[in-house]
């Protein structure tokens, strides 16, 4: 198969050169991109800003203007708008998956997201983002997003995808703004930036702002896992009431974020972050409704950045300093007050052996059946930091040639804490009953579920741009990543990017990246359900794609992204086939996917403008030939806008999803398609105020988004909502 693409990627990059059978040399005034517009400039591609046609890799900027008109209020909302991304909902604490091109898992770990260039999706916990569907946008100037391996750059995690937030400047801010927003579940949103001059050489920009809103009490399901615990005994259940279903998925939070950023010409120091109180848990921990339980989270980033474009002849130097903390504490009832469940003789649910003095259960062999009348509670946390220091140096004193060399170390740690009435060292399963008082097995290694972890990394990469010829570029890099815990990876990118005319920009892309196993798939214990494993490997990805950008007119924009990868090893929870029924994590699942995304920006006149793209897309398991299951075959996207007025912006936007497929021992209903409608209107009174009402899922479908079973309903995503949105802004 992949030698199949390989060719259909050098035809179509063949066929482009009909355009041109000799390649004209273009002076600076024939230039592409002041011909045909502003070119948005990108520096997540290479490390450094360039124009994002010439950019080696499939790349899409949304910025600030792009939000406003969506009426987003998440990040989720905004990244839907990518070709070939598919954002499924929160639907357990802290767990967003962004699917980049069919690649999907638990936590998505496989998305590399960073703000100002450095790491945010660093929970060295699960490897992903803490509550992204909440991270604030109100001060985002832009979001970089490239689909496709990074890890040449970036290194771990950058495997199916990179996301760089870029936060508003002092000098786009230029005064101060205040704003606020209310709608439907209680939503309440407010915020105030300022950016300016400190003096003559210091600037300063700062942001806060603060979100809050209920549960959606209209996203009910009706029964969960423990609605089949609550079954008669004759129908295999204990005869309980314990179940919170039918009931509503508990998607509440309330956060405040904050963004403070001083910089001159050479230094920049930021500091970022966020607090997160009483977050709901949505569809719960075990697939069982909590709407007592919640999460609280604490993420603060501290950056510190040094850069001299005059450092020697034909060298630009620059460095970079970063600590994140994350401290993320839960509180869960894992099942509900009034639960029965049968416990083995590690204190766990549903583990075996049990104590042998215990009643023999048909399939499982001794087994204690343990009421809990305040609830199986399990309260987990940690601490994680992460430190970083690079170097970069630039090169570009070799004709033709432009280098960029980096290196550096990172230093990862994991403090864990709990407290829980279940488990090692709590109950044996000899209790017939089991009330709330809860038992604290931090530091005890025997009882808690992850024990105190660190590692550390070191990395270099080297790359080249090197330019062939006046239409012709070559992009050459490659980055080695030595870890303590598990060794080494080696990770090569080349990017082939030709303008064969004035109108055309041609890119055959290869790369591989890898995905660092997370501290939970290496060391987590003391778990029935899921164990670490830490003989694990990085998952690994190689990809291939074409990519076409034709600019017909001077107005639209078209692009056309052909590509095909494999991974090696992603990492997966198996039966270990022992007794006990452990499921372990290890390198199990390999993926093969193709698939194309077409992509049109037409600014049909004055007033009007449209945005749309479609994307098809392919992902089996090579060892069972079997489509991934809850992945969209087909995405299309429109983002239509009308200025009435100078002072008047009508926009909307139509989401389909479509052709996801179940795992194949799933009986139930194929899964639904969905098209999401979205409004929002805005009006700005002369330079201060600004006012939008924004509505979303405008004529109130019913959409959910899949899932594994336990729930039977799927999950139902939001009716219609509305916000009203405020803006004021003071020079």
């Amino acid at each position: 198969m992949k030698r199949r693409l390989l060719n259909v990627f050098i035809s179509s990059f063949l066929l482009s050169c009909v355009h041109s059978v000799y390649a004209q040399e273009a002076t600076e005034e024939e230039d592409l991109y002041l011909l045909y517009g502003d070119d948005e400039m990108i520096s997540i591609a290479t490390g450094f800003s360039q124009p994002i046609s010439k950019a080696p890799s499939t790349a899409s900027v949304i910025t600030a203007e792009d939000i406003k008109a969506m009426g987003a209020t998440t990040l989720d909302q905004v990244l839907e708008r990518v070709p070939g991304v598919h954002v499924s909902p929160s639907l357990q604490n802290g767990s967003n998956n962004y699917v980049f091109r069919g690649i999907k898992t638990t936590f998505t770990p496989q998305v590399l997201i960073l703000m100002n260039g450095h790491r945010i999706s660093a929970d060295v916990m699960s490897g992903s983002l803490i509550d992204a569907s909440i991270t604030s946008i109100e001060n985002i100037s832009r979001i970089e997003i490239i689909r496709g391996p990074g890890s040449a750059i970036y290194g771990a995690d950058a495997f199916s995808g990179v996301v760089n937030i870029i936060t508003k400047s002092a000098d786009e801010l230029n005064g101060t703004h205040v704003g606020a927003r209310s709608g439907s579940f209680d939503f309440v949103n407010t915020w105030g930036q300022y950016g300016g001059k400190i003096n003559s050489n210091w600037s300063i920009a700062t942001s806060l702002e603060y979100a809050k809103k209920s549960a959606d009490e209209s996203r009910i399901i009706s029964s969960d896992l423990q609605s089949t615990l609550d079954l008669p005994p004759s129908e295999g259940g204990f005869g309980t009431s314990a179940s919170l279903a039918p009931g509503y998925l508990d998607d509440r939070y309330e956060s405040v974020t904050y963004n403070l950023n001083v910089n001159n010409d050479n230094w920049k120091i930021g500091l970022d972050g966020s607090v997160q109180r009483d977050n709901g848990v949505v569809a719960g921990v075990a697939q069982v409704l909590d709407h007592d339980g919640f999460a609280d989270s604490d993420q603060h980033l501290f950056t510190l950045e040094y850069e001299n474009n005059n450092f020697s002849d034909h060298w630009a130097f620059s460095s970079g300093f970063s600590y994140q903390v994350i401290d993320a504490q839960y509180q869960l009832n894992i099942f509900p007050a009034g639960t029965v469940l049968l416990i083995g003789n590690d204190g766990n649910s549903f583990s075996v052996p049990a104590n042998s003095s215990c009643p023999v259960i048909a399939g499982l062999g001794p087994a204690c059946i343990v009421s809990f009348p305040d609830g199986f509670i399990g309260n987990p946390g940690r601490k994680s930091t992460s430190t970083q220091l690079d170097f970069t140096f630039l090169y570009e004193g070799l004709n033709d040639h432009f280098f960029r060399f980096n290196f550096g170390g990172k230093s990862e740690k994991l403090e864990a804490n709990e407290t829980k009435n279940f488990g090692v060292g709590v109950i044996d399963g000899t209790q017939s009953v089991v009330d709330g008082t809860l038992t604290n097995v931090t530091g005890i290694d025997s009882s808690i579920y992850i024990s105190d972890e660190d590692r550390n990394i070191s990395f270099l990469s080297v790359q080249d741009i090197w330019q062939l010829a006046p239409d012709w570029s070559l992009t050459a890099g490659v980055r080695y990543d030595n870890y303590s815990d598990f060794g080494g990876t080696t990770n090569p990118r080349l990017a082939l990017v030709w303008n064969p005319t004035i109108n055309l920009v041609t890119k055959l892309l290869y790369g591989t990246a890898f995905r660092a196993p997370s501290f939970s798939e290496l060391y987590s214990q003391n778990n029935p359900v899921a164990v670490g494993n830490s003989s694990l490997d990085p998952e690994e990805i190689e990809t291939y794609e074409f990519s076409l950008t034709y600019f017909p007119i001077e107005s639209l924009i078209v692009g056309l992204n052909i590509y095909s990868y494999e991974t090696d090893g992603m990492i997966d929870f198996i039966d270990d086939g022992t007794s006990t029924n452990t499921n372990v994590a290890s390198n199990t699942k390999n993926l093969e996917g193709e698939g194309f995304e077409i992509e049109l920006d037409w600014a049909i006149d004055s007033n009007w403008q449209l945005v749309s793209n479609y994307a098809n897309q392919r992902t089996e398991n090579k060892t069972t030939g079997l489509q991934e299951a809850f992945i969209p075959k087909q995405q299309l996207y429109l983002d239509l806008r009308w200025n009435v007025t100078h002072q008047l912006l009508i926009s909307s936007q139509a989401n389909w999803v479509s052709d996801r497929e179940r795992v194949q021992s799933d009986t139930r209903e194929n899964i639904r398609d969905y098209t999401l409608f979205d409004l929002s209107i805005r009006y700005k009174k002369v330079e201060h105020w600004e006012a939008a009402v924004s509505i979303k899922n405008l004529f109130d479908k019913n959409a959910f988004e899949p899932s594994n079973g336990t729930i039977p309903d799927d999950y139902p995503l939001s009716e219609r909502n509305i916000n009203l949105e405020l803006r004021y802004y003071i020079q």
